[in-house]
Parts: C-alpha cells; structure tokens; sequence
C-alpha cells in the first residue's frame, strides 16, 4: 500500500531532505544524553541548540509554538514538583531538560511525515506489528473525533443542549450512552477501515510515495546530533574540561 507521505510536516522546510531514519537515530541520541544532564548551563545550551535548528528548519514560529504550547502544562507540573521536593536549581534544570527534549521531537515532527516516519521506523528494522500500530493509532485519532462529531450533531439536532454536574443520573447516562455508542461504531468503522486497506493491497507494511534512502549528507545531520549530546555528557562528567 503506497500512501502519501505529506501528513503534519512542513514541506518547505530545508530539513526535510534528510532521511527520517537518520533523524529518529540522531533525536533519540540527543534526547537520551538531554536527559542525562544535571548542570543548568549545560541544558541551557542543549535548549538553545535546538531552538537554533528550529529557527534554521524554516518552520513558521506559530505552529512549533502551538505544539509546544500543549505540552507546556506538564512541564510546569514537573518543575513545579521538582521545585517542591528538591529546590530552584533542579526545577529549572527539570524545564530546560524537557523543554530541549519536546522541542527535539517537534523539530522531528515537523520536518518529516508521519508517514516517513513510519518508513523510517521499518528502515531502522522496528516490528511491522508496532510501526502498523503506530500507524493505526494515528488514524483512529481521527475516526474517534469524527464520530464525536457526528454523534453531538445528532444530539443537538434532538434539542440536547448540554451542559450540567457529572453527579446528575441523566448527565451521567448520556455519558455512559455516548462512550458505548462511541465504541460501537468505531468498531465498526475500523472494520470497514480494515476492509479498504486490504482492498488497497495492504500487507502490514507501510510503503510512502517519496524515495527514501541514506547518504552521506543524512549520515552528516545525525552525526551532528549525537556529536552534540556527546559533547554535552563528556563536560557534564569531566572528560573535556
């Protein structure tokens, strides 16, 4: 099954000619020596590291901000705990740390398609049980909040206007009626789902319309992400003074 390769990435972006095997290896790298970090100067420059490669992707600011945006909440819940149980320092060595890391997965994002991804995962010799769960996960996402949809339009056109405590017995039955509908028919559309993908050809494995393939140039990109997060530990324990 051949499908197109376009999904939630930015095709203007200069990085988007590497190969996503290479940048899965080199932001898994950078983002496992990110988080064996403890000193703040060090994690401020790993911070701003990748905020330099995200302003050089050429990625419009409002949308990298938008996906950091959702995960900012727990970061301030994590430095918040961090802060309660262990003092200042930590706590902003426990933002700077997940921040470097969210943004090293957004800058993977938003330069490669899911769908790339899922190329990139199967080059890197990932099950095709877990990249086609991967990949199914992605798409009921989407099937769940269509039929969402669908069912409070329905609701609505029936004169439901919502609202009210989860304590009152008829709130809490439309919930209950809603996630039991909402099952239901997910079932049955991921089974016509399944249908049309084997109609399609497919045969668990995920195949894209862009040619994918390393070179010297992807070899270069991950080097320089894992050259990066080696540098950071060989300060942080001392090898380089």
């Amino acid at each position: 099954m051949t499908l197109s390769s376009s999904v939630g990435h930015s095709s203007v972006s200069c990085l988007s000619v590497f190969d996503p095997s290479a940048k899965i290896v080199g932001t898994v790298l950078f983002t496992v020596a990110v988080a064996l970090l403890h000193d703040v100067r060090l994690l401020l420059f790993a911070l701003l590291f990748m905020i330099c490669l995200l302003a050089i992707s050429g990625v419009p600011w409002a949308r990298i901000g938008k996906r950091y945006g959702l995960a900012f909440p727990f970061i301030i819940l994590a430095a918040l705990s961090m802060y309660l149980t262990s003092g200042q320092s930590p706590a902003i060595g426990m933002f700077l740390r997940i921040s470097a890391s969210v943004l090293a997965l957004i800058l993977l994002s938003v330069t490669a398609g899911f769908l790339d991804l899922l190329n990139g995962l199967q080059m890197l010799k990932v099950p095709r049980l877990v990249v086609s769960i991967f990949m199914f996960t992605h798409r009921y996402i989407y099937v769940f909040t269509e039929e969402l949809e669908r069912m409070s339009l329905a609701r609505q056109a029936r004169g439901y206007r919502g609202g009210g405590s989860l304590m009152n017995r008829d709130i809490m039955a439309t919930v209950t009626n809603t996630a039991g509908m909402l099952l239901v028919r997910a079932y049955e559309r991921g089974l016509r789902v399944h249908d049309s993908l084997v109609a399609r050809g497919y045969e668990g494995e995920v195949r894209t319309l862009s040619r994918q393939g390393l070179h010297a140039r992807d070899a270069a990109f991950c080097g320089s992400l894992a050259f990066m997060g080696v540098f950071l530990l060989s300060i942080e324990f001392g090898v380089v003074a």
